[in-house]
């Protein structure tokens, strides 16, 4: 799926079960997880919105079995963990068998988990292997938010303008970009 699907589908209000975000556009990324969260509606911490990181993610199962009380589904947003990268040596044989264990709840309950949850994995990077793998299987939306070129930047700032009724150039938006990005890259030294 790419990242204009994707911002169609959300702006057509449609919400899917399954997402899989990584790459290193972490604004578009981050804006996508926003829209996310506004068409699911209200969230409660805890009853129908968990948040999972490297540091609970033995969680995960249980919060994915546990009901959202009083809610139709629960939001379970699992970000950063390592989950889709093959290198796990620092982490342990402990996270090898974790892994392999939400793997295959995943595979045996995907029917179960789209029907209660709304589940987004959030990566900076994601190889190929047994956790991709297994959400393509059970038909996840899986986008990569590739380093935005300059053009489609400038697509993008040009529907913001026309959106405030204002007329730019393209050229003028590029020259924009450009200092943006040198000054991006200066204050990053």
């Amino acid at each position: 799926m790419t990242i204009e699907m994707l911002e169609k589908e959300l702006k057509e209000g449609k919400l899917s079960e399954i997402y899989l975000f990584y790459g290193e556009e972490t604004y578009l990324m981050e804006a996508c997880v926003k829209k996310i969260k506004k068409l699911f509606g209200e969230m409660v911490k805890g009853i129908n919105y968990v948040e999972i990181d490297d540091t609970n993610l033995e969680q995960l199962i249980s919060d994915l079995q546990t009901p959202s009380f009083g809610y139709p589904k629960k939001l379970v947003v699992v970000k950063n963990t390592g989950l889709f990268k093959r290198e796990v040596k620092k982490k342990g044989a402990g996270f090898q068998e974790l892994r392999d264990k939400i793997c295959g709840y995943i595979k045996e309950n995907g029917e179960d988990i789209k029907k209660d949850n709304v589940l987004i994995f959030i990566e900076e990077s994601v190889d190929k292997g047994k956790m991709l793998s297994c959400l393509e299987e059970i038909g996840a939306n899986i986008c990569n938010f590739e380093y935005q070129k300059l053009q489609n930047i400038v697509a993008r700032l040009k529907a913001i303008c026309k959106a405030y009724e204002v007329n730019v150039e393209d050229g003028t938006l590029k020259y924009f970009v450009e200092c943006v990005r040198s000054e991006f890259a200066r204050f990053n030294e």
